[in-house]
């Protein structure tokens, strides 16, 4: 499922990931989901992380 990151994702996702507007604005390479926007906020938040390895940025995907 793929879904674009619109200025209405952003309506509902600051109650729930507040300051997540400022976040994704703030990005040097956007990802291309808002799920994929939603995981790169929460690890930045700290609230989630990789086991082992360097993490996956997101963002890099695009490179494809």
């Amino acid at each position: 499922m793929r879904g674009w990151i619109t200025e209405l994702h952003f309506e509902s996702a600051e109650s729930l990931f507040p300051g997540i507007r400022r976040f994704y604005s703030d990005l040097p390479r956007k990802p291309l989901t808002f799920l994929e926007l939603v995981w790169e906020y929460e690890r930045h938040a700290g609230r989630c992380s990789l086991d082992e390895g360097e993490p996956l940025r997101i963002a890099d995907r695009q490179l494809r």
